[in-house]
Formats: C-alpha cells, structure tokens, sequence
C-alpha cells in the first residue's frame, strides 16, 4: 500500500475521534531557554546564526588550548521537558491528562502556570530543572541543569498522594506516559510500582515510554530499565529517536544499520507490544501487526526542533489509544511533529487535519 493511501486513512479516522480520554503523562520538567548561537554580529540587532551543528563543532574545536567568547542569543523561555510538551501537546489534540513531575516545589514554577490549569490533575513532586536548548537546522544541543530531579521517586510520589489515590487514577487512565528516564535517577522505583498496580486492574491501561538520549547513563542501567519495560504486562510501546536506538541496540548486542529491520530486531528481543523509531525525516513501527515506515513532512529549516520528538509521540499515542493500525498511528505522530517544527507550537485537531490534508495533496502519487 503506498504511503499516501495509510495518511489517508490515518486522516479520515483521526477526524472521527470525538471522545476525549485521560493519560497520565510525567515525570520531568524543565524551564527551557531556547538559544540561537552566533556566528557574525552585523550591529546591534542583526547577526547570522550559526546554522548547523557541524559548524558549531567545528567553532568549539578550534579553541583547543586557547580560548574563545561565544555569544548565545536567547529566544524564547517556554515550557520544556519531555513531559510536559507531551501533554501539552496531548491536550492540544482534545484529551485529559493527570501531571506527575517536576512543575515546582512549594509552588507551581510561573512558566508552567498556564499549561498546569488545563491538566486534569496535578502532582508536583520538586522544582524543575533547567535546559539551556542551542537550536540549529539540523538539531538541538540540550544543556541541562536538574540536580534536584533525583527527588521523582516513588517514595516522594507517596508522599503527596496515596496508593489507593493512584491505583484510582490508572485506573481511570487509557495511556501512562514515562518520559525521560535518563534524567530521573530514581523513575525506575515508580515504573516498577507502577507494574505492579497495573497488574492487579481490570482494565489496564497502554504503557508508552520514551527513555530520552541514554548515553551519560551505564549500560548496566540501561539494562535494567530494559528487563522493567519487558515485564510490563500492558500493551507496551518504548519510542526512540535514531542516535537513542543505535544507543539500545548497542547495549542489547544488536548490529542492524537498517532502522526498521532494528525495531523489528528490538522488538523481538525486548517482547514487547511495539518498537518505534523516529529520525527526523519519517518514523518506523516494528509490531505483530506490520513493521512499517513512513515518510515524514520534513522540512530542512525548521521553526523549532526543541520538543518536536514529544509532540511526535503526543500524536502517536492519540492514533494508538484511539485504535489506528500501527503505520497510521505514527502518520499521525509525524505529522504532528511536521506541524510543530515548522510553527513553533502543538496543532490541535482541526489544525493538523488540516496539515494532513495539504500534505496528501502535495505528496499524491509521490510517496
């Protein structure tokens, strides 16, 4: 089936959902400044950015035993983290969510006062870290500050809320999000407790987790979260960027340069409901229903990079909860995503059905 006709579907059943459901989405939250880095200042209110990563390496490889003055341009400080965008973006395509993480620790931070009143629930467990994002054309170069975000743990979870409060809420819950595992030394205590909740409901909600670039972490923990994510008795999706699969594959001794033959790979040694992997030119599904890729709206100048992999897997999920088959639930993801980098915000609905009918139409026949 050609590409165009899965978006198509993906389309018309995505214009058809009309009933809202709730996800749990967690467990971060940082104060993201998004930064542009100079490569010549004109006068005061014009410079040329430096573009592309490369070139920035290059800049920072010269200074080698010298020294150097580099001059960071700040944008725009936003709501940032893996989670928060996530639901934001969740929310921005019409469901609920209950919040757990890091939005402040006597009080909700003021960046994510507004995004917090339009959670259904909010459990904050610290203050926030902090990212200073270098955007590029080709990327994004994440320097984070999150020293306190050892307190996500389960034992401070239980202090703010009790487990029959949250044997409640996943109860009550379609999706549970895990995002950024490797900047929460201790999601491990809640992802476990979690399990053990979920197996005793009757309807157990999907699991979705996204575990963020792993490479500061040891292959020892990777290992580790790995044989928690492969216990989970639920419908069991891990997503992945390509650097953040190579990282995986490597520590599960998997040699497969071909994206989907190592989901596929991934999946089948992880025994899981779903592997995905997401460059940033398109997406790969590994599931018993098909292994499948899909061709992204990739643009070489985006608006914005810094989230675009969270609103990818915001609109995943809406395809999966809402039971898309897998191809057509990543042709929402990366259509979601597409909307994003080239507006600087989440779509809702409307506005990404609209998004994916312009792109059918420019790709008809094509892909």
């Amino acid at each position: 089936m050609k590409q165009v006709k899965i978006i198509e579907k993906a389309l018309e059943k995505f214009k058809n959902i009309n009933s809202p459901k709730q996800l749990l989405v967690g467990f971060d939250g940082f104060v993201d400044e998004i930064i542009h880095v100079v490569d010549k200042r004109q006068n005061h209110d014009n410079y040329e950015r430096i573009k592309y990563i490369e070139t920035f390496s290059e800049r920072i490889a010269q200074c080698a035993g010298l020294s150097a003055n580099i001059e960071l341009v700040p944008i725009q400080t936003k709501v940032g983290g893996n989670g928060p965008i996530m639901a934001n973006a969740v929310m921005a395509q019409g469901h609920e969510v209950v919040y757990i993480g890091a939005l402040g620790q006597t009080q909700i931070d003021p960046v994510f006062k507004e995004v917090s009143e339009r959670f259904n629930t909010v459990i904050s467990l610290t203050d926030p870290g902090h990212t200073d994002a270098l955007e590029f054309y080709d990327g994004k170069i994440m320097l984070g500050k999150m020293n306190n975000l050892v307190e996500v743990s389960w034992d401070k979870l239980t202090e703010n809320i009790s487990k029959q409060e949250i044997e409640k809420i996943l109860s009550n819950t379609e999706l549970v999000a895990f995002t950024n595992w490797t900047m929460l030394s201790n999601l491990n205590s809640i992802m476990i407790e979690f399990d053990n909740i979920i197996k005793t409901l009757k309807n157990k909600p999907k699991v979705f987790i996204d575990l963020a670039d792993p490479k500061k972490r040891t292959d020892e923990d990777v290992l580790e979260v790995l044989k928690i994510i492969s216990n989970f008795e639920s419908n069991t999706v891990l997503s992945m960027n390509q650097n953040e699969s190579t990282i995986i594959s490597q520590v599960l001794d998997i040699k497969d340069d071909d994206i989907e033959s190592r989901a596929n790979k991934l999946r089948q040694k992880l025994d899981i409901s779903a592997i995905v992997i997401h460059p940033v030119k398109g997406a790969t599904i590994s599931h018993n229903k098909e292994n499948r890729w899909i061709d992204g709206p990739y643009t070489p100048e985006p608006k914005l990079t810094t989230g675009a992999g969270d609103n990818f897997n915001a609109g995943f999920c809406n395809g999966w909860i809402n039971g898309l088959e897998p191809s057509e639930a990543i042709a929402v993801g990366v259509c979601t995503s597409g909307f994003y980098v080239r507006n600087g915000y989440s779509p809702s609905k409307s506005e990404l059905s609209k998004f994916m009918a312009e792109w059918i139409d420019k790709n008809c026949g094509e892909i």
